[in-house]
């Protein structure tokens, strides 16, 4: 079950049950709150300096826990135009770990199989937009 702090202190609030509204189910807070008087519930605190969540160059591979943030926060393939489920990505490092780059959130980025493939292609440069999707070129 997803939903924020604010959500589930209104009486009108809604949560979502799965990852996000298109491959989930909408209930009222209300119902949020009779679930969770019987649940195990393991809150998640996403958009602040996300600690806990980042380990640097500590590690390569991006643990479970920053999968399952990254899915909450992205969706679906952040390759632009991709709409290939959260579920069905594999986790990113947008600049590469062995340039550099962190296993931290804010690097990473979710891409469908095809994406991550190109990602990795050296035929193929990609860069992040502002909106956060990632578009692939071809290189000339």
């Amino acid at each position: 079950m997803v939903i924020s702090l604010e959500e589930l202190r209104k009486e009108l609030g809604t949560a979502t049950l799965g990852f996000d509204e298109t491959n989930g189910t909408t209930i009222t807070a209300a119902e949020a709150r009779r679930m969770a008087c019987n649940a195990t519930i393991i809150p998640w605190v996403l958009g602040g300096d996300s600690e806990g969540l980042d380990v640097g160059r500590a590690s390569r591979v991006f643990v479970p826990i920053q999968r399952k943030a990254l899915r909450l926060q992205q969706k679906c393939c952040q390759a632009e135009g991709c709409d290939m489920p959260p579920e069905w990505c594999d986790a990113h490092h947008f600049k590469a770990w062995a340039a550099g780059g962190k296993t931290d959130l804010k690097d990473g980025v979710l891409l469908c199989p095809h994406h991550h493939r190109l990602a990795h292609n050296p035929a193929y440069v990609h860069e992040r937009l502002p909106d956060g999707t990632v578009r692939f070129t071809r290189r000339s």
